[in-house]
C-alpha cells in the first residue's frame, strides 16, 4: 500500500473554545503539522484550526516532506504528532539546527520516558506534550514555541524532573537575576536592557549559569530552575 503524501491545506478559522495568549505580531502564526497516520493528522488539523490567529500552512506525513516544505514557505512552528517516531523527531531537530532555521518545535508523544524527554529538550524541542495534554496546552505550546520559549505539559514537567538530579547550586546574585529573567522567556537583549548590562556580559553570565547547572541550553536552564525552585 502506497503511503499517503501530506498536502498543503487552505486556511480556515473558527473562534471557539481555546484562546491562546498570542505574541504581539500583525500576522497569524503559521503552523506545519506532521503525523504519519491520516486520522491523527486530521484530528490535529481540526483542533489547531479552531485556535484563533493560528493558520495550518501544511499537513504532512513525513519529516522529509517537512524539510522540503520549510524551504518553500513561511512558518513559525512545526508540530510533530504522536505517530512520528522519536528518531524522526531527533533527525528533524538536527537538520534544523544545522540549517540554523529558527522554527519553534512542538513534540507530542505517548508514553514519554524521562530519558527521551530530556534528549528532545537538549536537541532543541521547545515544547513537549504527553497523552494527557489538553487542547489549551497545545495552543499555549504553539504560541510559546513560536517565540522560542519553553512549554511543558504538567505531566511532561514531572517526567523531566525525574531525569534531572538535584545538586548543590551556588549562583551569584547577578546570575540569579539573569536566570530569573531567562525564566520569563526574555532574550539576551531584553535581559541586558533590564539589568543595565551589555549583551556580551549577559552571554558570559549565561555560560557560567549553564556550567553550574550542568546544562547546555536556555530550555534546560529553565527546566532546572523550575525543578530546583530557584
Amino acid at each position: 500500500m502506497a503511503q499517503q503524501v501530506g498536502t498543503l491545506i487552505p486556511y480556515t478559522m473558527n473562534n471557539d473554545r481555546i484562546v491562546p495568549s498570542l505574541p504581539p505580531r500583525e500576522e497569524t502564526l503559521q503552523v506545519i503539522l506532521v503525523d504519519v497516520h491520516k486520522l491523527m493528522r486530521l484530528a490535529l488539523q481540526r483542533v489547531v484550526t479552531s485556535f484563533p490567529s493560528i493558520h495550518v500552512t501544511a499537513s504532512l506525513t513525513t519529516i522529509h516532506e517537512a524539510l522540503v516544505v520549510i524551504d518553500k514557505m513561511a512558518a513559525h512552528t512545526i508540530v510533530l504528532g504522536p505517530s512520528v517516531p522519536i528518531s524522526d523527531c531527533l533527525n528533524l531537530l538536527k537538520s534544523l539546527s544545522e540549517r540554523r532555521t529558527p522554527f519553534g518545535i512542538v513534540v507530542i508523544q505517548q508514553c514519554l520516558h524521562p530519558e527521551t524527554a530530556l534528549t528532545l529538550v537538549k536537541k532543541g524541542a521547545h515544547a513537549l506534550l504527553d497523552e494527557s495534554a489538553s487542547e489549551q496546552d497545545l495552543a499555549n505550546a504553539i504560541v510559546e514555541a513560536s517565540k522560542g520559549n519553553t512549554f511543558l505539559s504538567r505531566c511532561a514537567r514531572g517526567i523531566l524532573a525525574v531525569s534531572m538530579s538535584r545538586a548543590s547550586i551556588h549562583l551569584t546574585e547577578r546570575e540569579m537575576q539573569v536566570l530569573s529573567l531567562l525564566g520569563y522567556g526574555s532574550s539576551n537583549f531584553r535581559i541586558a536592557h533590564a539589568l543595565g548590562l551589555k549583551e556580551k556580559t549577559v552571554e558570559k553570565y549565561l555560560t557560567s549559569i549553564y556550567d553550574k547547572l550542568n546544562v547546555n541550553s536556555r530550555a534546560e536552564a529553565i527546566l532546572c530552575m523550575q525543578k530546583l525552585h530557584l
